[in-house]
């Protein structure tokens, strides 16, 4: 994707975040089956990375002495978050970072347990950006540590499709942006318009394959049909003469 271009849908992503944070914040439940799903697998006292964090919702919902960072680069969703009520056993820190920028791992210290890349990926303009952000993220994992990327799949909800709207919007074209590109109307508060990618599964275990890393669990959940979010678990690959992970997820059904 060209540069600039790639600029500016992560800008209009940004100033949408900023706009609509209040009422972004507003029309997100406590958690959904997916997420919960997951965190029936993090245990207390482990170190969480939240990338995307928003307005810090799992940080709400993690066991108790867990040690959380939040990062997003939205400066007000961040607000939101240092404003909210965290639960007194979480230590909490939020970060203004944006992850398209090359050096935003330097403001993270320490190794992490789980790092969550929720609804994130999707909005990264250009594959060779989303490789490089998943990468990072990996390079800040524990030796048993898990990533989960999980990405709408918005192509499967009638009420999304409906929502996507003609690159001229924005003035684009469909010459500007790539395969699996859209452009997706907010309509809470207001009108604004989302950059979103179709992180499907191909990309998906594209993606953990180039990282390096080993798909562990692949599931879909949430929405009314429980199709909505693609999540994928991402370990990394056995060294030479080790076992596989000693502490393989067992989801119950």
């Amino acid at each position: 994707m060209d540069e600039e271009i790639a600029k500016r849908l992560n800008r209009l992503n940004r100033e949408f975040y900023d706009a609509f944070a209040g009422a972004f914040a507003g029309s997100r439940g406590r958690s959904e089956p997916g997420l919960e799903k997951v965190l029936t697998q993090v245990f207390p006292g482990s170190r969480i990375l939240d990338l995307g964090c928003a307005h810090g919702r799992i940080a709400q919902l993690l066991p108790e002495r867990c040690r959380y960072t939040g990062v997003d680069f939205s400066q007000r969703l961040i607000g939101l978050a240092r404003q909210g009520p965290m639960p007194e056993t979480i230590q909490t820190q939020f970060i203004v970072a944006d992850l398209v920028s090359q050096d935003w791992p330097e403001m993270i210290s320490g190794k992490f347990d789980w790092i969550f890349i929720r609804a994130v990926l999707h909005h990264i303009p250009g594959y060779e950006t989303r490789l490089r952000i998943l990468r990072q993220a990996c390079s800040l994992l524990s030796a048993e540590g898990r990533v989960v990327m999980a990405n709408w799949q918005f192509l499967a909800v009638p009420r999304l499709r409906r929502r996507i709207q003609p690159w001229t919007r924005v003035d684009l074209t469909v010459a500007d942006v790539e395969q699996g590109d859209y452009l997706l109307d907010w309509r809470r508060d207001g009108q604004g318009f989302r950059y979103v990618h179709l992180v499907d599964e191909p990309e998906t275990l594209r993606l953990a394959q180039d990282a390096g890393m080993v798909v562990e669990t692949l599931f879909r959940a949430d929405g009314r049909e429980g199709n909505l979010t693609l999540y994928a678990i991402l370990v990394l690959p056995p060294t030479p003469g080790s076992m596989a992970s000693s502490n393989p997820l067992q989801f119950s059904s």
